[in-house]
């Protein structure tokens, strides 16, 4: 049963791949400007250029690129090229993509690890102090900073930091390498816009766990306070894992401004800078690849979860069963 549904979550996950390519596609293809007319400002042209040989180039290039089939066929087409790892060739730099994306991929993950660094260190440190102290000003404290940094945009923040650290004080050099002088301001921007979500989490499931009636059977024994939170904290750590997984994900593939803000090589800045050139084959690469991640990321998490929880395995059994019954019901 455990196989089932977790061929079950396999498919769901390779169907919402589908689905998103799709709609990535076809978001491209609506996109303003003719990639052809792109391709062509590229080249060199001469004031008395011939217009019937531009237009007879363009119909060639047009037919290199597939671009007279219809959308259907494009996407086939396309699709195909993208199981192989076959990306295209960008418009700005006339390289492959997956060479260019794979260059940055280092970049990225470095920022993105030591973000999430910092968010589970403040999200330990704040959602633990405000779950024992719950109710008092401590507390309040703690989820007002919480409800400022969560709403305050990260761009903002970004500019803050970069002034003050960078133009202020000098302590932070701005270039376009991925140096690890320069990763820790870009990180601890990263690490306190999404930090907040973290010591939302761990105060809830915290708080949820003390209230449990063996805390108070364990309190009543004499069990000192400290095994008590350490064995809360166990019992929590399922759903804060969780939380911690996601919002890697969401580094991953979220981090386009304050990667441009920092100029920082990776495939935020990268897919930024694809943006402004109007580089709509790398722009589609770029949102294939973050979309598979985020999609990969969470597969991994839910199945985690399924296999690490009793209870969700029964649930979910419960629920096929109760599916197949329906299914002979209306058979019969």
């Amino acid at each position: 049963m455990e196989w089932k549904m977790i061929f079950h979550r396999v498919a769901s996950a390779i169907f919402t791949m589908f689905l998103s390519s799709m709609v990535i596609f076809v978001l491209v293809r609506f996109a303003p400007g003719d990639p052809i007319d792109l391709i062509m400002g590229q080249m060199p042209r001469d004031t008395g250029i011939n217009m019937e040989m531009l237009e007879g180039k363009k119909a060639e290039l047009r037919e290199q690129q597939g671009l007279n089939a219809s959308i259907p066929v494009q996407y086939f087409i396309w699709a195909k090229k993208v199981i192989t790892l076959d990306f295209g060739t960008s418009i700005k730099s006339g390289r492959p993509i997956i060479t260019e994306l794979a260059e940055r991929v280092p970049a990225t993950l470095l920022l993105s690890s030591a973000a999430m660094f910092f968010e589970v260190v403040l999200g330990l440190l704040f959602g633990l102090y405000s779950a024992i102290k719950a109710n008092c000003y401590q507390d309040s404290i703690v989820r007002i900073i919480c409800v400022v940094f969560a709403s305050l945009p990260g761009f903002i923040l970004s500019l803050l930091l970069l002034y003050i650290f960078s133009v202020h004080w000098c302590y932070y050099d701005l270039s376009s390498t991925a140096e690890q002088g320069r990763l820790w301001l870009p990180a601890l921007t990263l690490g306190l816009v999404g930090a907040p979500q973290i010591i939302r989490m761990i105060r809830a499931t915290m708080l949820t766990e003390l209230g449990q009636t063996y805390v108070v059977a364990a309190l009543s024994r004499g069990v000192s306070t400290w095994r008590i939170l350490q064995g809360a904290f166990r019992n929590a750590l399922l759903p804060i894992i969780t939380t911690v997984a996601l919002s890697f994900a969401h580094l991953v593939g979220g981090s386009v401004v304050i990667e441009s803000i920092f100029n920082w090589p990776g495939l935020g800045n990268y897919a930024m800078n694809s943006l402004l050139f109007h580089d709509y084959p790398a722009i589609q690469g770029y949102t294939v690849l973050t979309v598979t991640t985020v999609i990969i990321i969470n597969l991994l998490v839910e199945l985690t979860y399924l296999l690490a929880d009793p209870r969700l395995r029964r649930a979910q059994r419960v629920s096929l069963e109760k599916e197949k019954g329906e299914e002979i019901c209306m058979g019969n």
